[in-house]
């Protein structure tokens, strides 16, 4: 299941390393010697500031961010490699250990409006306009311990996904038992919006924010504190390196969404919203992608809704 607080983990720690690094690298064979490994703090600050260059440490950051390294993909695996040879070549120690947390990719997807006759109204899109082909790596924008799952119903528009937002729809006499709501990214954490639509009887969520560079925010939906779920509170060392939970321990099936979600651009979720009769969506409501919505479900349209992981 995907990579949540782990990538950003790897990421950061990639980066402090290169940053620490590249003070070192471009002046190693002028760069003075520390007295001890409890030489004061600034001894540190002053040996890295007088062994860097803007010039290393854009290389560095180059060569790491050119292409993707989703954690758990070979990708990843060259970034760490990279890191450790410039490391070591500075003729610094390291030391590598390898972690089995539980992480999740997409396989596939789809999104579509359909007439109330089940034919097709119009296909939505799921990859962010720059998205290049296939072989460069780029993972289609996904929920991060997403189930696998699919459905074809009404969408209904819930803004925040807040218990206030229901209240709202609740009063306009709007159901969202059995339905795909759409949800507007930005009150909350997104595991607590994918709980809360499931517990209202929702199908499935599909979530947006309101960047208008046609950008999706992917991330997590696990609920709770961060970490692998099937190792909480302690490391995921190695393949049979520590002691894990089953996926079907209720421990485990609480912290993982029991609705699929997924991700999409400002604009894809703009193409649902007018698509939406109904009732009229609160004045409130109607900003950023949702600013020409005209109801907040109903209507004669049906969305298919299809994540595999």
């Amino acid at each position: 299941m995907p990579p949540h607080f782990s990538l950003l983990v790897l990421l950061l720690f990639f980066l402090l390393l290169v940053v620490l690094y590249s003070f070192q690298y471009s002046s190693s064979q002028n760069a003075p010697v520390l007295r001890s490994r409890n030489a004061p703090a600034t001894e540190f600050l002053s040996f890295f500031s007088s062994s860097s260059s803007n010039s290393t440490v854009s290389t560095h950051l180059r060569c790491l961010t050119r292409r993707p390294h989703l954690a758990g993909t070979p990708s990843s695996s060259s970034a760490a490699a990279y890191v450790l040879s410039r490391l070591r070549s500075a003729g610094l120690q390291t030391l590598t250990r390898t972690y089995s947390p539980l992480l999740s990719y997409p396989s596939s997807s789809s999104l579509s409006l359909l007439r109330p006759d089940h034919s097709l109204l119009k296909p939505l899109s799921l990859l962010e306009p720059a998205d290049p082909s296939p072989s460069s790596g780029v993972v289609p924008p996904y929920h991060a311990y997403s189930p696998s799952g699919s459905a074809v119903a009404p969408p209904v528009f819930v803004n925040f996904g807040r218990d206030e937002d229901y209240v709202v729809l609740d009063k306009l006499g709007v159901e969202v038992s059995g339905k795909v709501v759409i949800v507007r990214r930005g009150m909350g954490p997104r595991g607590a919006v994918v709980a809360k639509a499931a517990e209202k009887g929702a199908e499935a969520v599909v979530m947006f924010g309101d960047r208008t560079d046609g950008g999706v925010e992917r991330g997590t939906v696990m609920s709770g504190s961060v970490g692998d779920p099937l190792t909480p509170g302690w490391a995921a060392v190695g393949a049979q390196g520590a002691e894990r939970l089953r996926e079907e321990d209720e421990e485990v099936r609480r912290r993982l969404p029991r609705i699929p979600s997924m991700p999409v651009s400002a604009e894809t979720a703009t193409e649902i919203l007018r698509a939406l009769g109904g009732p009229a969506a609160p004045e409130e409501w109607c900003f950023g992608a949702a600013a020409e919505v005209r109801g907040v479900g109903g209507g004669n349209v049906l969305l298919n809704f299809t994540y595999r992981r």
